[in-house]
């Protein structure tokens, strides 16, 4: 069964389940263990829930069982159809991957109008905001700068207080810009 975007959205607008997406495409399968190692903010019981979601809206399956001692570990890793939506990506499958980025858009523009439409949007209060950067850089220096600027927020992907509010940060890296006005 393919997996939703709508559970992948879900996903990636999750800050807990966004960094177990990150670790897993980082590290590859991974018990829970590893990934409280990994990053041992996260609270466990947290993580659990979040394991038992995304399991159950099949973004990751459990791919192996291992018995340590009396416990069981179980070690968890993307669900297969979704291995094989990152493998369009990866192969410059044009149409699957701009219908995964018109949902990215779509979903960040419905979250934006039920805000708007709520009736108490204050939008300097909720310091909501958007803007749009354009950098000169090589495809690698691309990546090397949105790698940096996840490590700046990844602190900010597990709550520490009870003052915080969920909140959605995104980040996109657009197509070059082959026929605008250059900027000086």
């Amino acid at each position: 069964m393919a997996v939703s975007v709508e559970a992948v959205m879900d996903c990636i607008g999750n800050p807990l389940k966004a960094r177990v997406m990150l670790l897993m495409r980082e590290f590859g399968p991974m018990t829970p263990k590893q990934i409280l190692q990994e990053d041992p903010r996260i609270p466990p019981a947290s993580l659990y829930r979040a394991l038992k979601s995304m399991e159950k809206a099949e973004i990751i399956e459990m791919v192996a069982e291992t018995k340590v001692r009396a416990v069981v570990e179980r070690t968890f890793y993307f669900n297969k159809s979704l291995t094989e939506r990152i493998e369009d990506v990866s192969r410059n499958d044009t149409e699957s991957y701009s219908r995964l980025f018109m949902s990215f858009g779509l979903n960040l523009m419905r979250r934006f109008e039920e805000y708007a439409a709520n009736g108490t949007a204050d939008f300097a209060k909720d310091a909501v905001s958007f803007v749009s950067i354009p950098v000169y850089a090589t495809p690698d220096q691309l990546k090397e700068h949105m790698g940096k600027i996840m490590e700046i927020l990844r602190p900010a992907q597990v709550r520490t207080s009870e003052e915080q509010e969920l909140r959605t940060i995104a980040l996109v890296s657009a197509p070059p810009c082959n026929g605008f006005k250059e900027v000086k």
